[in-house]
């Protein structure tokens, strides 16, 4: 084969080119392993298409991510290869599903995962009935066998990175309507609010806790707080906590098997405060009752927080999601009782201005939803209760306990001081990967 442009077929990659497509492999892979990130965070795509969008066919067209993929093939099975050398033919029986079936099932399996629908051998069967044909036998592909090609060709970022049949990891998704307003959230934040300004907030968030009052709630928290996946024997794995706790396990189905406490964080300037509500029928999560909360409450935990850190003044912004007792959506402006009770108490929200920008969703963003992660960790590890029977009273100690944990003895990467300066760090990073994930 002449190795000239000239002899190259229109809508094939001329030698040149070929040459640029192994080189461009060689170098992302060295920049992969030099920064230790993948060729999907470096650049946004995966290394074939963006290779693919670096190169051009006889006739000036892109060549697909697979043709390049295919010249990357042929110098993994032969070192030596060069274009236009041809690979040596293999004796032996011809395959019964060919690369072009395996790769249409990939594709399909690809694409019925970005549709949200589960790729499974008989969806796959249904939606490409002529190519799941097996050559030898002329009967449909076994199960086994399309499982094969998920497990081979079908990845979700990186080819590097196939497929495995594995749990879900503990977070909510993200659909593409989800992912641009976190990005317009990024930018506000970084082109309206200084570091300083940030440092300066004052993070809320209403959260509960359940306290068992029978041993069966208190058996099946602990079920739930062991997560989906667990160390098991595999012939066992229907016994038992093998098993998971039923939906209503972290619910308040029956008031006489737990009791309901509701608590909050109050976080700013990279120290903590856990205000933890006793009395009967507390509440925080309406708007009436959080109005009254940063009204009543909020002044006098913060005047202990300026004493105990030394603080020189304290700080008057709110940071809050955008929850349905915070913001009104239809209006894009904060709900009204709640805007009373930050006026009585001398206190103003980041989003006054109107939460146009501000995203849902955003629970991997904000800085005091990783606290809140820390002190539910340290609440069934640490700092576990020890009786089965626990008050709210006796909660709300376990929890200042807690407190003082985080305040002077955690340290590492994640300490409070960090957190609190993350803010910015987090939205630079949430705009760089377009609204996606942000990793933990």
């Amino acid at each position: 084969m002449a190795l000239g442009p000239a002899s190259t077929p229109s809508g094939k990659l001329p030698p040149m080119e070929v040459a640029k497509a192994i080189a461009f492999e060689k170098v992302i892979s060295c920049m992969e392993k030099h920064l230790g990130k993948t060729c999907w965070e470096l650049l946004g795509k995966s290394k074939k298409d963006f290779t693919a969008g670096q190169l051009k066919t006889i006739g000036g067209q892109r060549p697909s991510g697979r043709a390049v993929q295919k010249h990357w093939t042929k110098v993994k099975l032969d070192g030596k290869w060069f274009p236009g050398k041809k690979l040596p033919t293999t004796a032996g029986r011809p395959p019964l599903i060919t690369q072009a079936q395996k790769r249409a099932i990939a594709d399909k399996a690809m694409e019925l995962k970005e549709d949200y629908e589960a790729p499974t051998p008989d969806k796959i069967r249904v939606c490409l009935p002529r190519l799941t044909i097996n050559k030898g036998t002329k009967a449909s592909m076994s199960d086994w066998s399309i499982y094969q090609v998920f497990k081979t060709m079908c990845y979700d970022e990186s080819e590097d990175d196939p497929w495995q049949f594995l749990p879900s990891l503990q977070q909510d998704c993200l659909t593409d309507e989800m992912k641009p307003p976190r990005v317009s959230t990024a930018k506000h934040v970084l082109n309206n609010i200084s570091e300083h300004a940030a440092w300066n907030f004052v993070a809320i968030d209403p959260c509960i806790s359940l306290l068992p009052r029978r041993q069966e709630k208190a058996d099946m928290l602990k079920i739930a707080a062991m997560g989906h996946s667990k160390w098991m024997s595999k012939k066992s794995r229907r016994k038992g906590v093998n098993l998971r706790a039923p939906a209503t396990a972290k619910t308040q189905k029956n008031k006489s098997d737990s009791a309901w406490v509701p608590w909050t964080p109050v976080f700013a300037r990279g120290c903590l405060r856990l205000v933890v509500l006793t009395e009967p029928k507390a509440k925080l999560s309406n708007a009436k009752k959080i109005a009254e909360f940063v009204k009543d409450k909020l002044p006098g935990v913060l005047e202990g927080m300026q004493k105990e850190f030394n603080w020189s003044s304290i700080p008057r912004v709110i940071l809050h999601d955008k929850a349905s007792y915070f913001v009104n959506s239809s209006q894009n402006q904060l709900q009204d009782t709640f805007a009373a009770g930050l006026r009585a108490g001398r206190f103003r929200s980041w989003a006054e201005d109107g939460t146009s920008w501000l995203a849902g969703h955003l629970g991997d963003f904000y800085p005091h939803e990783s606290v809140i992660s820390h002190v539910r960790r340290l609440l069934s590890t640490k700092f576990a209760k020890c009786s089965l029977y626990e008050t709210p009273t006796q909660f709300k100690a376990r929890m200042k306990r807690v407190e003082d944990y985080l305040n002077y003895e955690m340290k590492g990467g994640d300490s409070l001081e960090k957190l609190g300066k993350a803010l910015h760090t987090r939205a630079q990073l949430l705009k760089d990967l377009q609204g996606e994930r942000l990793p933990k």
